[in-house]
């Protein structure tokens, strides 16, 4: 069975929300799933509209049960952190009709109305598509948690 998360933050440049990081941690864990980490795809900082779109429409192609496919249909997450609370139901930015509503991931705003689609797509498909809205204003900066000195030595590592 094919999964996929996609976990979107809205943490400045160089952090990350704590939540993020702690639904990352779950989701490999034995009590969530163990998830493999190349099931899983991050954007702490937020992710433009057409690029969630984009990520969203091969995950559901890939979930498709086929004649092959000895499983069911596969499964999608779609985990949005936002800064605070307001940010999860917000009105779209200047916006010429009132009432379009979005997600506020820092400075990307996704229209709810587009996840809908693709929940209901995802249904048509048979494919398990789950939206999780959360929001967090704790964050940690990537040095406290180690990624840039990680980072660092992988690329040590290629260019040896």
């Amino acid at each position: 069975m094919y999964r996929f998360a996609l976990l979107c933050g809205s943490a400045p440049e160089n952090f990350r929300q704590k939540k993020l990081i702690a639904i990352h941690d779950f989701l490999v864990s034995e009590a969530g799933g163990l998830w493999k980490e190349d099931e899983i795809t991050i954007f702490p900082n937020g992710i433009h509209e057409l690029f969630l779109e984009s990520a969203l429409n091969n995950a559901l192609e890939a979930s498709v049960a086929d004649e092959d496919t000895v499983d069911k249909a596969g499964q999608v997450l779609l985990y949005l952190c936002t800064r605070n609370e307001a940010d999860v139901s917000a009105e779209l930015s200047d916006c010429a009709v009132p009432g379009v509503e979005v997600v506020r991931l820092g400075e990307d705003e996704v229209r709810k109305d587009v996840i809908a689609y693709y929940a209901d797509l995802a249904e048509k498909m048979g494919v398990d598509f789950r939206v999780e809205y959360d929001w967090d204003g704790d964050f940690v900066g990537e040095e406290a948690l180690g990624w840039e000195r990680m980072l660092t030595e992988k690329a040590g590592e290629c260019l040896n």
